[in-house]
């Protein structure tokens, strides 16, 4: 059956590790009172939104996140190893200036931490899909779904879900007219998928001139 289903995408909140600069992907930190914050704006951002169901990681921080966005709400929450962020392996918890330059290369270029015990692209983006797939066959038609997950999972969602080149997302970021993150703590986007065509309504806490670049692009 054909159905449209919409979606609104969440970064966990500030965190600990974020905080102190070390890599976070299958490991995890709490949320920081920035964090805390930020998912309470979040939760007021997206009052108006009659969400029907959420999914969130397993990671405790999008956890704590999305239950403080859901506070009051009668929506079912379910936890989703799917939507964990990228595994970097060994990498995991290091202090990323110590290791600055192998890091760099990986997250910037190859995208690979295989290697190194953790994920690489092919597989973040088999597993990702899937998890969207059981999201959308499990939808019904004009269903609204919260979901909360990570920084460098959407970043790589830009390619392939929604077809855009992801270095020419970053770049129109830093050269952007606010303060650079790739992904933004907190509500990201708000996408859709028709029948088999997923496609970003709004990207959140941007200039409007960075979604119409990349649709140029295209």
């Amino acid at each position: 059956m054909d159905k449209t289903v919409e979606f609104y995408y969440v970064r966990h909140g500030q965190t600990l590790f974020n905080e102190i600069g070390r890599m976070q992907g299958f490991c995890d930190s709490p949320l920081t009172e920035k964090g805390i914050e930020t998912a309470k704006q979040t939760r007021d951002d997206l009052a108006d939104i009659p969400f029907d169901r959420a999914y969130t990681s397993t990671s405790e921080r999008c956890v704590d996140t999305a239950n403080i966005i859901l506070e009051g709400r009668n929506v079912p929450l379910i936890y989703t190893k799917g939507l964990k962020e990228m595994n970097f392996g060994k990498y995991e918890g290091t202090k990323i200036e110590n290791h600055l330059e192998e890091i760099d290369a990986r997250r910037l270029n190859t995208y690979d931490w295989s290697d190194a015990g953790g994920e690489d692209w092919p597989a973040l983006k088999e597993r990702v899909l899937k998890t969207y797939q059981d999201i959308y066959d499990e939808a019904n038609d004009k269903d609204k779904i919260l979901i909360v997950s990570h920084g460098a999972v959407f970043i790589h969602m830009i390619s392939f879900m929604f077809g855009y080149d992801t270095k020419a997302y970053v770049d129109l970021i830093k050269n952007g007219p606010k303060e650079y993150m790739p992904i933004p703590n907190g509500y990201a986007a708000h996408f859709v998928r028709s029948n088999d065509k997923y496609d970003i309504i709004k990207l959140e806490k941007r200039d409007d001139s960075i979604l119409r670049s990349l649709k140029e692009r295209k």
